[in-house]
């Protein structure tokens, strides 16, 4: 089961955190929230497995985010 776990303002944004998590060696999707919306005005979904949920939140917040 993939877990929600941090809301992306932008693409770009989107585009850093998966990145960020995919070289730190977790499994990352990253989906818009609205349908009829630009990719660049639209915010995104970051998820990764449940049992990964912990550690990933805990490295984004190393990050900053």
């Amino acid at each position: 089961m993939w877990i929600v776990i941090y809301m992306a303002q932008s693409e770009d944004t989107a585009k850093d955190i998966q990145s960020m998590l995919t070289d730190e060696g977790f499994l990352v999707k990253s989906r818009p929230i609205y349908k009829n919306v630009s990719d660049q005005d639209n915010c995104y979904e970051i998820l990764v497995p449940q049992s990964e949920a912990y550690e990933a939140r805990c490295i984004l917040v190393d990050k900053g985010y």
